[in-house]
């Protein structure tokens, strides 16, 4: 069995002999293999009967092998660990940010992101227009943040959510800019209005939010 590190020298040794070392035909190669794999899924006789087969096992087993070793030459060409990022790929999957947190009823607690302690005026942000609207200086409440939400992220006291994880895209943009963050609490954007005056204490790796 090949290890992770082993697998770095392979593909750093085989990436000397390739004409083309750039990280855009890199992309574009990874992008076809990854492609390639779904027609072993829309032709499987199983799955879709009618459908003539697309290939053997061994070269479906091929392709997944082309599209893994692919990848991973382009995640070396972006200078990213392959064992880093397998290991918080796993610990995402593990944390599952992206199903609904439970609402705790009246507390609101929830995990730490990154931590902190802040005191200030909460504002309640329920759509990009509110984010834009926003004046600097609030603890904003949401119930999760799209990665294209960072911008309006970065003169807040703190950040609370009802959903998301530690490896969520806010929590990264939380520690980013060292901003407490408490995610996942359930019921922040329930129990918190605009204009309410509250305590983010992020201290632990369990988060809570109070009422002044």
């Amino acid at each position: 069995m090949i290890e992770l590190k082993n697998l770095e020298d392979k593909i750093r040794k085989l990436m000397e002999n390739e004409d083309r070392k750039d990280t855009e035909f890199r992309y574009a190669i990874t992008a076809t293999e990854i492609g390639d794999l779904g027609k072993y899924i829309t032709h499987d006789p199983k799955l879709n009967p009618n459908a003539r087969p697309h290939g053997s096992k061994e070269d479906e087993i091929l392709a997944y092998g082309q599209a893994f070793v692919q990848l991973a030459a382009l995640a070396q060409l972006r200078g990213i660990s392959l064992e880093n990022a397998v290991e918080k790929g796993l610990e995402n999957w593990i944390e599952a940010d992206w199903r609904k947190s439970k609402d705790k009823g009246h507390f609101i607690s929830g995990i730490t992101a990154c931590n902190g302690y802040a005191i200030g005026i909460a504002y309640v942000a329920k759509s990009e227009k509110d984010l834009k609207e926003m004046p600097p200086g609030r603890i904003v409440i949401a119930e999760t943040a799209k990665p294209d939400l960072a911008q309006y992220l970065t003169s807040v006291l703190a950040i609370v959510t009802d959903h998301g994880g530690k490896t969520c895209h806010l929590a990264n943009i939380a520690r980013e800019y060292g901003t407490p963050c408490v995610v996942g609490t359930g019921n922040a954007t329930r129990l918190i209005k605009t204009g309410d005056r509250i305590i983010v204490e992020a201290m632990t790796e369990e988060g809570h939010v109070w009422g002044e």
